[in-house]
């Protein structure tokens, strides 16, 4: 991952114009971030696919599995994250008190993983070319979502792409502490909200539908 970063950087920097010492920990930790958000929702299409000899033989919580792969998930962005006091030593940053808050995002971008697994854990479960379609989205979703890009180099006007897109503010919540930087309310709301609105959808579905579970596998 530091290799593609440095690459990365270098490159893109010259193509944005904007000095490496201003782009790079910006892409750093919107890589690291992104790997984190978007290995939960990949991951999540096999959270009962990949554990089939397991639930079909041992009356196991189903909620058990998509801890598993969440727990999977942190651990491998605490590995990553080891690049951030690199990054810090090389640049001079300073993050502050605000880089506690970065705890926060993670919490909620955690919590948002866990009603994913769930949802789209049993949904791949019954429709199994659903796996493909997500892959398909997320990388879609790479290129519009501030990873390789910062949101103020886009026109006032099109802010909207940043603002409407779940994805870039949970971004926000874990890398703009990191950076030294407070969130904006705006995404705190919007993370709060994801979770409320998917939790009320999916544990009605997971209820209704759990039991037929195994019988899709």
């Amino acid at each position: 991952m530091l290799v593609t970063i440095v690459a990365l950087g270098g490159v893109y920097s010259y193509l944005f114009r904007i000095s490496l010492r201003n782009y790079l920990p910006s892409l750093t930790l919107g890589i690291v971030v992104w790997a984190l958000l978007a290995s939960m929702i990949t991951d999540a299409c096999t959270v009962f696919t990949g554990a089939e000899h397991f639930l079909q033989q041992v009356p196991l919580p189903k909620s058990i599995f998509v801890h598993r792969m969440l727990v999977r998930n942190l651990i491998t962005f605490a590995h990553n994250v080891t690049i951030v006091p690199l990054l810090y030593l090389v640049f001079g940053i300073v993050p502050g008190w605000p880089s506690v808050l970065a705890l926060v995002g993670l919490a909620i971008a955690t919590l948002n993983g866990f009603w994913i697994g769930l949802l789209v854990g049993m949904l791949c479960a019954r429709f199994r070319d659903l796996p493909q379609i997500v892959a398909s989205i997320m990388q879609i979703a790479f290129f519009v979502t501030p990873v390789m890009w910062r949101p103020d180099q886009l026109p006032h006007e099109l802010s909207w792409l940043v603002d409407l897109n779940p994805l870039a503010n949970l971004l926000s919540l874990i890398r703009d502490p990191l950076l030294g930087q407070v969130p904006t309310r705006f995404a705190y709301l919007t993370g709060i909200a994801l979770i409320l609105a998917g939790f009320s959808v999916t544990i009605p579905f997971f209820v209704r539908f759990r039991t037929r579970l195994v019988f899709w596998l």
